[in-house]
């Protein structure tokens, strides 16, 4: 298939896959956002194919840098079954439950693409227009090769749909998949809003992250701030945890995570609260945590909004060290990949001078292996989970 030629009029130095709009020319034809192109150097040399929009910052997504490798159903069908012998083959993660992240993205070669699976429900997440008519029924039609008979559900990303000028509202429709899916991970079930939850439903990246923090949690007084459904206090309960109390701004996921408890057969108060004002209460009572978990949103999408990331993550995490019970632990995480991992260190070790304490690392970690990253994409690790226990100043380690 002859694709449509974009020249580079700078050189590309790396093999990040993303090319700017900075350093392309501009084609001499229209070309409609999300279509696929080959790129070529100033000289007229094959470089790339991948996925255009010229509406975006990120001018080309690069799906192939073979000039040999055509881009149809049976690149992406290629894909998607590497992608899938990863998590199933190799990772093994349908032994300990059936969900888990199909697709990240960059890293699996899909740039701008997040597919999960939650038992029998497919996920697909399209953060490029790349990823629409023609080429999502190529990716459909592979999921459905590879894993037969399952569901399939569209949930773009809006805000992400708005910078690439596309909505996907005829997509949507097209693969508008159930309401819901129910999941299984390790000892722990879960409901999953696949139509109105965060993201894809179901925040699988902290899948190894819960089941550390069950492992601390037994016998102690947990508290979940930005608890969402419930993941990381009913593994809690699940393991023993002396009190569990989950708090969410989101009234919806708060009913959601009650649901959830009683599937699980477990004791968990949820409350709809805001987790600033709500530490501060702790911080002042006499009943504070021997555990906190502070999982908040993404509070840095865009470089311009990194100022206000940074005083969001510091206040936060003072207020979740003043709260901690004295030698009682914090589990504090970020999932702006725009801040990385010593940017965030950095962040805490202020918070916990502010707070006058000591913050005692013992383990900082990420997302879970079906969450990889690529060398030539390091972007693509984003989370951080930072565990410490928490010394107040006065007090010997």
């Amino acid at each position: 298939m002859k694709l449509p030629v974009i020249y580079l009029k700078t050189r590309r130095n790396s093999l990040h896959p993303w090319i700017f709009q900075k350093m392309t020319s501009r084609p001499e034809r229209p070309i409609p956002a999300g279509g696929l192109v080959e790129v070529r150097s100033i000289e007229g040399r094959f470089v790339a194919r991948g996925i255009f929009n010229g509406k975006s910052q990120i001018t080309v997504r690069v799906l192939c840098e073979n000039e040999a490798t055509e881009l149809d159903i049976y690149f992406f069908f290629e894909k998607l079954k590497k992608a899938h012998q990863l998590r199933t083959e190799d990772l093994k993660l349908a032994e300990t439950g059936n969900c888990y992240r199909w697709v990240h993205g960059e890293a699996d070669g899909l740039p701008g693409l997040i597919v999960d699976r939650f038992g029998d429900v497919v996920v697909i997440a399209p953060y490029s227009a790349g990823y629409s008519k023609r080429t999502l029924d190529w990716i459909v039609e592979s999921i459905l090769e590879i894993l037969p008979g399952v569901k399939i559900a569209l949930r773009p990303d809006e805000r992400s749909a708005k910078r690439e000028g596309y909505n996907f509202q005829i997509e949507r429709r097209k693969f508008a998949g159930p309401n819901l899916a129910l999941v299984k991970e390790n000892d722990l079930q879960m409901s999953v809003d696949l139509q109105e939850g965060h993201k894809t439903g179901f925040f699988l990246d902290q899948r190894e992250n819960r089941q550390a923090v069950a492992e601390l949690a037994k016998g102690r007084f947990l508290l979940d701030c930005f608890c969402y459904t419930g993941g990381f206090s009913i593994s809690s309960a699940l393991a023993g945890a002396e009190k569990v109390v989950g708090v969410d701004l989101d009234e919806k996921a708060i009913e959601v995570a009650k649901t959830n408890a009683k599937t699980n057969g477990v004791e968990a108060e949820f409350r709809h609260a805001d987790a600033f004002p709500f530490l501060r209460s702790v911080a002042a009572s006499e009943e504070r945590p021997d555990l906190l978990v502070l999982d908040p949103p993404k509070y840095a999408s865009v470089k311009d909004e990194m100022a206000r990331a940074h005083k969001m993550y510091g206040d936060l995490n003072r207020l979740g060290l003043q709260a901690v019970k004295p030698g009682g632990l914090l589990v504090t995480c970020s999932c702006s990949g725009l801040i990385d991992e010593p940017e965030f260190l950095d962040i805490v070790a202020r918070s916990a001078a502010e707070a006058k304490v000591h913050l005692q690392i013992i383990r900082i970690t990420g997302a879970g292996p079906d969450h990889p990253w690529s060398t030539h994409f390091p972007e693509g690790r984003y989370l951080k989970a930072v565990f410490g226990r928490v010394i107040p100043l006065n007090q010997s380690h």
